[in-house]
């Protein structure tokens, strides 16, 4: 006779309430290590995707996720012609927000750099690369938008045209990509009241000066709308992208070290800077949180496994008194906890397979969270069992003559 077996029939309501409860438990721990796995993955293929061997950005910063950075758009032609280049391409980066069918979508903008960058490194699912340089865009599925709907950004329309998956930022915000001129419009955009406003300032501006009131005209010109003035330089870009020779990464980078301007990160410091700020904060509070809920998980466990074999004593002190060995008893209370722990494990699987897609930040279950997850159930199990075994062994044979 298995007496652990026939002890979960006598209680068989309350054992699987508890493991239930159990299995509630490790769900959340387990999503939020899934979180944590998916927030670290959210932060760092962005960077894949991009499949540059160096980052140049902003001197002195550290662009383009962890802070803003603001390059010349002329660096693309100093940096390409440097010996080792394969290519160089501009890179922009920017969060919106936009209401579209009654939703709100919060989409981070990529730029590429057109033509030279029509998305070849992007992991596309549906559709396909860009073939214009304005108007088409790839985004992540996770915007809901199909290939071939339309979406308005900054009066003008703008088709998708590929679907990527997991394109998504630190924040879990999804991303779309379009040529980097199609986000300095977007980025640039303004309502018309506001640019009338500020061509009146400007007016005003040339009134208080010489010039303007040595040359009346250019007051006319100042508020044409069709004007640009062509001394002002094309919008800046948050960073560039270089693909060297691979054995020319330590030469190139030396190399544009010597510029006052710009400061060069490679692909695991880009990385780096973004797992070690950008998620930092949010990678210990989500650790802090999981520490708590394993142990709170353990102690429920322990109380239970405590409880039963208190309930127990009497029954334990005759077995005791009638010669059974210790390892029985032993086994009597461990059982019990595994079975407990692989119950739980089961409950927090199923419910897991079904919340973790509905989830607002990607759950990633990795293969080591496969792994670890039922080991670690079952050693806590085990080591909650400790108060449950310690009680069995202090139990007194004489105990069972008691009424």
């Amino acid at each position: 006779m298995n007496l652990a077996i026939r002890d979960v029939r006598r209680h068989l309501a309350r054992f699987i309430g508890t493991a239930a409860g159990l299995g509630l438990l490790l769900t959340v721990v387990i999503a939020m290590q899934g979180i944590y796995a998916g927030m670290v993955d959210d932060a760092t293929i962005l960077t894949r995707a991009m499949h540059a061997n160096l980052w140049v950005v902003q001197r002195d910063t550290r662009g383009p996720f962890a802070e803003g950075s603001r390059l010349d758009p002329g660096i693309e032609a100093r940096a390409a012609a440097v010996p080792g280049v394969r290519s160089a391409r501009p890179y922009t980066y920017q969060l919106i927000q936009r209401e579209h069918r009654g939703a709100v979508m919060r989409i981070a903008l990529v730029g590429l750099g057109w033509p030279d960058d029509s998305g070849r490194s992007l992991s596309l699912v549906r559709g396909r690369r860009l073939t214009q340089p304005h108007g088409e865009m790839i985004v992540d599925g996770s915007l809901g938008l199909g290939v071939g709907e339309t979406l308005e950004l900054a009066g003008e329309t703008y088709r998708v045209v590929g679907l990527t998956k997991n394109a998504l930022t630190s924040g879990g915000d999804s991303v779309a990509f379009m040529t980097a001129a199609d986000t300095q419009l977007v980025a640039f955009d303004q309502p018309s009241e506001a640019t009338i406003l500020e061509r009146h300032r400007i007016v005003e501006r040339l009134r208080r000066t010489d010039l303007g009131r040595s040359q009346p005209g250019l007051e006319d010109l100042a508020t044409d709308p069709r004007w640009r003035p062509p001394a002002l330089s094309s919008p800046p870009v948050a960073a560039l992208l270089l693909e060297t020779d691979p054995h020319r990464v330590e030469e190139v980078r030396a190399t544009l070290r010597r510029w006052g301007d710009v400061t060069v990160y490679s692909q695991d410091e880009e990385e780096a800077l973004l797992l070690g700020g950008v998620v930092q904060r949010a990678r210990m509070q989500i650790g802090l949180f999981t520490v708590i809920l394993t142990l709170t998980a353990a102690v429920i466990v322990m109380m239970v496994m405590y409880n039963l074999t208190m309930e127990k004593t009497h029954d334990l002190a005759v077995l005791k008194l009638m010669g059974a060995p210790g390892s029985r008893l032993l086994g009597l209370v461990l059982q019990q906890a595994w079975l407990l722990g692989a119950l739980g494990y089961m409950v927090a699987f199923v419910l897991g397979e079904i919340a973790y897609p509905n989830f607002p930040r990607r759950v990633l279950i990795t293969p080591t969270i496969s792994l670890v997850a039922p080991m670690a159930t079952l050693a806590i199990v085990t080591l909650a069992s400790f108060l449950g075994v310690n009680h069995v062994m202090r139990i007194d044979p004489a105990r069972a003559l008691e009424g």
